[in-house]
């Protein structure tokens, strides 16, 4: 069986690098995309794992984008990390199945805390 997979995607090279670090300090594996579509490019739906999504520019109410993220999350659970008060970004991201969201700022550990429960969720499914 293969390790679980943390698909960091956000347009935000510092989030990737940044999230990806600190997944990987926690001995799990990482993989960052730069788009949803890129994502769904490259992955395969029988990966277990979750999904870590920061859009820019509350590109969530993109219809696209809004598929692109139902797409992922009907077999990767998936977290959003979204600006503090984004309410709509929120909303639209829990209609198309994200699990859980995190407020930026966030603290890197609630973060990671957050990623091993989705984890470990998807694990007894």
């Amino acid at each position: 069986m293969t390790e679980p997979i943390v698909s960091i995607v956000s347009e935000d090279v510092q989030v990737r690098q940044s999230v990806k670090a600190l997944v990987e300090s926690a001995g799990l594996h990482a993989a960052t995309f730069p788009t949803l579509q890129a994502l769904l490019d490259a992955d395969e739906p029988e990966s277990r794992g979750c999904l870590v999504f920061y859009p820019q520019n509350n590109t969530l109410g993109d219809p696209a984008q809004q598929a692109g993220l139902a797409a992922v999350c009907a077999w990767r659970p998936g977290i959003l990390i979204t600006e503090r008060g984004n309410v709509p970004a929120a909303v639209q991201a829990l209609k198309a199945g994200i699990r859980d969201v995190v407020q930026k700022p966030y603290r890197e550990r609630d973060l990671l805390e957050q990623i091993l429960k989705v984890l470990e969720a998807n694990a007894t499914v």
